[in-house]
């Protein structure tokens, strides 16, 4: 099914948007008015990202526990205390919950992979009394003594976990992502100038795959993972990759869309014609035949020179530098640090095709009146 409504990039509200809901399923009415289940693992992904970002908004301020403020008489004159509501305890304990939930006390994390701001949380939150009693049960009461020790000892793994955000592996771990992004840039520069060393015409062709709205809370990462292989598969197989050469493709997730694919075609552009009905039988084989009728696309070559500031779609000689500024553009924006997927997958997120072997057979195309102006090492690296 073609997505004419496609927006590639999510609004702040998409991305803070973002349920918690921690129970097996939510019951919820679709499109058609028919009442559905919401999967529970689809609320555990939202969940691994919403922790993410209190966990940044609450590393950003560096708060710490009022005792005074906190510690509250549990009855008029009484001497049993608790500690009373709080914006930061409240967050303490809520990730808590989620992360120990999600990462120590079940095998749910297996399929996810901790952030660097979660795994020091848990290391000097793991092992709180208070908050395992408060987050699973209910915050307990004590004696005024006891309480000031627990705000204490909060206080204590706060400024623990604080000063872990300072430590120079922290700062490793953080970038861990951007390094990821800038190597896949580097693969799919080289990718892109052993191509153009080897024909001098390119058709590029974009297709973006997804699911629909109704589909694509179930679809989990094994699932996404499965389609795209099986549309791989069919590259060595369909009359519409006969004239393939070459191909890029990126795995993302976002709170709405779930998780998506951005596929890069090249292929012979002396022997492929009309790109935009290319990336429509493409979407088309996606939506139909390789995810049974779950499947979106968006044909990002239909009117690219409108949409695009620099257009790298449909037709590309070697010597056309307009549009191959569009494709380091392009390359740049496929290979954009995607900081969501990384904590939703284990596996791989991004990969290209193998290199053509220049040695293999002649250039395709008219002799060369100068060399080609792509070069890998005059990219500018983000």
């Amino acid at each position: 099914m073609y997505d004419a409504s496609y927006h590639d990039t999510p609004t702040d509200e998409e991305m803070l948007a973002l349920m918690s809901s921690m129970n097996d399923g939510e019951w919820t009415t679709n499109a058609l008015g028919q009442a559905i289940v919401i999967p529970s693992d689809h609320y555990w992904r939202q969940d691994v990202i919403k922790c993410d970002q209190q966990l940044k908004r609450m590393g950003a301020m560096g708060g710490m526990l009022n005792s005074q403020r906190l510690i509250q008489p549990d009855a008029f004159g009484s001497d049993i205390v608790m500690l009373a509501s709080d914006p930061l305890l409240e967050t303490l304990t809520t990730l808590y919950t989620v992360l120990v939930t999600l990462f120590h006390d079940t095998e749910i994390g297996q399929y996810y992979r901790p952030s660097p701001y979660a795994t020091r949380f848990l290391w000097a939150f793991g092992s709180c009394a208070y908050l395992r009693e408060a987050g699973f049960h209910q915050p307990p009461t004590m004696s005024r003594d006891m309480a000031e020790q627990t705000v204490m000892e909060l206080n204590q793994r706060l400024g623990a976990w604080y000063q872990s955000l300072k430590q120079p592996d922290f700062t490793y771990e953080c970038n861990r992502n951007r390094r990821n992004s800038h190597n896949n840039y580097h693969s799919l520069c080289k990718l892109i100038a052993a191509l153009f060393d080897r024909y001098s015409r390119l058709q590029v062709v974009r297709v973006d795959l997804s699911y629909t709205a109704i589909d694509s809370p179930y679809i989990d990462y094994e699932t996404a993972r499965y389609h795209r292989e099986q549309l791989c598969e069919t590259f060595h197989k369909h009359e519409l990759f006969h004239q393939l050469v070459g191909f890029s493709w990126k795995l993302e997730w976002q709170p709405k869309k779930g998780f998506h694919y951005h596929f890069l075609f090249f292929f012979d552009g002396h022997q492929t014609q009309q790109d935009v009905i290319q990336a429509q039988r493409i979407g088309e084989l996606w939506a139909q035949s390789i995810t049974g009728g779950q499947g979106l696309y968006y044909n990002c070559n239909l009117d690219a020179e409108n949409k695009y500031r620099y257009n790298a779609m449909g037709s590309v000689d070697y010597h056309d530098i307009k549009k191959q500024r569009g494709l380091y553009e392009l390359a740049l924006y496929l290979t954009k640090i995607d900081d969501y997927a990384a904590m939703l997958v284990k596996g791989r997120t991004f990969q290209t095709s193998p290199k053509p072997n220049v040695s293999e057979g002649p250039r395709i195309g008219r002799p060369r009146q100068f060399a080609t102006s792509w070069s890998v090492g005059e990219v500018n690296f983000p």
